[in-house]
């Protein structure tokens, strides 16, 4: 067998948890509205989500999607695109494909908000901090829009840089 298949054999069980969080996330935003009726269970919901996003994809799986993932893309157009490339790493291919799928089906990423363990970490040390009453520095709103639109230009300039 190939290796990408072996490779997928051998993390069944970490693939079928992945699914059954994609899964789960795929419920809550084909459900929103009622998942929403309740401040405390959308918050109680939203936590637990993280915190499993931290640790399962971000701690254990390492599956962390990354700007290298969308380099390495680019990069195998250039060289010759097989799919065995993507298959080594079969989270990283799912949570690609699952936020493909939800920028199609929803019109906006899920990833961000729900599956970067990077956010969820963020958030939940926010969560925390307010909990126990730290002062917290927030930015003026139109600096944040002006200085948002920087990561943006990084992001071009780095795939125009991959591309060339």
């Amino acid at each position: 067998t190939a290796l990408w298949q072996r490779v997928w054999s051998d993390r069944a069980v970490e693939i079928g948890v992945l699914l059954a969080m994609l899964a789960l996330l795929s419920a809550a935003f084909f459900f929103q509205m009622a998942l929403t009726r309740s401040a405390e269970h959308t918050l109680w919901f939203r936590m637990v989500f993280l915190t499993f996003t931290l640790v399962f994809i971000g701690w254990y799986a390492n599956a962390q999607l990354s700007i290298v993932n969308l380099m390495a893309l680019l990069g195998s157009f250039q060289s010759g695109f097989t799919w065995e490339t993507f298959l080594l790493d079969p989270l990283v291919f799912l949570l690609w494909f699952s936020v493909a799928a939800a920028l199609i089906l929803w019109g906006r990423g899920a990833y961000c908000g729900w599956l970067c363990p990077f956010g969820a970490l963020q958030e939940l040390t926010n969560r925390l901090a307010r909990y126990l009453g730290l002062r917290q520095w927030e930015v003026p709103w139109n600096v944040h829009e002006r200085l948002s639109a920087i990561k943006y230009l990084i992001f071009l300039g780095r795939a125009g840089v991959a591309l060339a």
